[in-house]
Formats: C-alpha cells, structure tokens, sequence
C-alpha cells in the first residue's frame, strides 16, 4: 500500500499532540519526517523556515489546537518543477 503524503508528520503530530498542546497552543508546528523542528508564532514563519531548510520537498506546519479545523492546500511550486522542467 502507498503511504499517503506527510503521513510520517501527521503520525508525529498525533503522538505528541498533548505535550504540544501544553507548551505550544495556538502556534504553527513544523514537522518533517519524524522530527519536530520548532513551534513559530505566526504560519508564514513556520513555512518559510520549512522552505530555508528542506526546499521545495512536504514538510508539515500544522496550528497547534485541541479542537481542529479541516483545510487544504494546494502549492504552485511543485506544479512549476513538473510543468518548468520536463
């Protein structure tokens, strides 16, 4: 079976969901792989920071809120390395 992208960071998120929730509530996490690289003020700080260290590869940043709401994204950059680079 294929494993659905940013699996591996949503898995994370969940596992450490609570002890994020006590330090960090109402921030961005950003989380990549397995690692939790820092909770930000503001999501624009945590995707640029995910753009400084990883490039253009999935990276999770997540709001950190005991009750969640459902929204989805899509990103231009990778249509343009498929559609710019054949």
């Amino acid at each position: 079976m294929a494993k659905r992208i940013l699996g591996t960071e949503l898995e994370t998120y969940e596992r450490n969901k609570e002890e994020l929730l006590k330090k960090y509530s109402g921030k961005f996490v950003l989380i990549k792989d397995t690692r939790i690289i820092g909770a930000f003020e503001s999501e624009k700080d945590a995707i640029n920071t995910g753009i400084k260290m990883f490039g253009n590869t999935p990276f999770l940043v997540k709001k950190i809120e005991s009750v969640e709401q459902t929204q989805n994204f899509t990103s231009n950059l990778i249509n343009c390395v498929v559609s710019c680079h054949p």
